[in-house]
C-alpha cells in the first residue's frame, strides 16, 4: 500500500483526506495494525489505480472485514505471532543444518578424576557441535579434576598420537594394566608418565583434592592422543 501510494505521489495525510478518514487511521493500514473496511478498500484501489489483490490477500479479507474492531486487532496480532514463529523455524532449521556431527565412543570415558575404562573396541554415537575440528575420536569426560577448562559431561575430541608434543600437554592416557583412562596434563619422564590436574581445589585437610599421579612404564601406560577441543553436545530437543 505504501509503495502504491508513493508511486501516485500521495502523502499519507493527502490520501487520508481523500478517503475521509484520519491520518492516524490510514497509517495503521500501512503498518499492518489494521485493515480497511470494504468501502475504504475500494476507494484506495480506485485512487491508487491498483487491484485489491495487489494490496491484500483477498481470500482472508472478506472474513476479516466481518470481524468487530477488537477481533480485527486480535487477528492481526495472531498473524504477526505466526510470522514470528515461521521466522524462528527458519532460523532453527538453518542452525540445525550448520551443526557438525562428531563420532563419540559412548561406552567408555576419560576420567578427570580417579580413572575410567578405555578399550580399543569402540562403538560410537553421533553428537553435534557448531564448530569444525580435526579429530579422530570423541570421548566423554567424567569428573572435575580438569576444571575449569574441561567440564564433566563434555566431549573431549582426541587426535591420535603416541606421544605428547610438549610437557604438560593435555592428553588422553590409558593405563592398560588396570584398565583406566585419564584426561590430564601429561609429562613423559624417565621412570613413567606424570599426570597433573588443572583443578587446584583443596580438601578439608588443606591437601590438593586432585594430586599428581605417576604411572610407571612397567604398568604399560600409553598416550591415546592429544585433546584438541572439548564441547558440550548440542541437543536437538533443546533447540525445538
Amino acid at each position: 500500500m505504501k509503495k502504491a501510494r508513493k508511486n501516485k505521489g500521495y502523502t499519507q495525510e493527502k490520501l487520508a483526506h481523500e478517503l475521509g478518514i484520519s491520518k492516524q487511521a490510514y497509517r495503521k493500514y500501512e503498518q499492518s495494525l489494521g485493515f480497511p473496511r470494504e468501502n475504504i478498500l475500494n476507494q484506495i484501489c480506485y485512487i491508487l489505480e491498483v487491484d485489491s489483490h495487489y494490496l491484500l490477500n483477498t481470500e482472508i479479507l472478506p472474513y476479516y472485514q466481518k470481524l468487530s474492531e477488537p477481533h480485527q486487532v486480535e487477528a492481526v496480532e495472531f498473524t504477526k505471532n505466526k510470522l514470528k514463529e515461521q521466522d524462528n523455524e527458519k532460523k532453527i532449521i538453518h542452525f540445525r543444518n550448520s551443526l557438525i556431527p562428531y563420532e563419540v565412543a559412548t561406552e567408555q570415558a576419560l576420567s578427570a578424576g580417579l580413572g575410567e575404562g578405555y578399550t580399543d573396541n569402540i562403538e560410537t554415537t553421533t553428537f553435534y557441535w557448531d564448530k569444525q575440528v580435526d579429530y579422530d575420536i570423541g570421548i566423554p569426560i567424567k569428573g572435575d579434576s580438569m576444571e575449569p577448562d574441561y567440564q564433566s559431561g563434555q566431549i573431549a575430541l582426541i587426535k591420535y598420537q603416541s606421544c605428547s608434543d610438549y610437557d604438560g600437554q593435555v592428553c588422553a592416557v590409558d593405563n592398560i594394566s588396570v584398565g583406566n583412562a585419564f584426561i590430564k596434563c601429561v609429562t613423559c619422564q624417565e621412570d613413567g608418565i606424570l599426570l597433573e590436574s588443572l583443578n587446584v581445589e583443596l580438601n578439608q585437610y588443606g591437601e590438593r583434592k586432585f594430586p599428581d599421579k605417576k604411572i610407571s612404564w612397567e604398568e604399560n601406560p600409553r598416550i591415546i592422543g592429544k585433546v584438541v577441543a572439548a564441547f558440550t553436545p548440542i541437543e536437538f530437543n533443546n533447540i525445538f
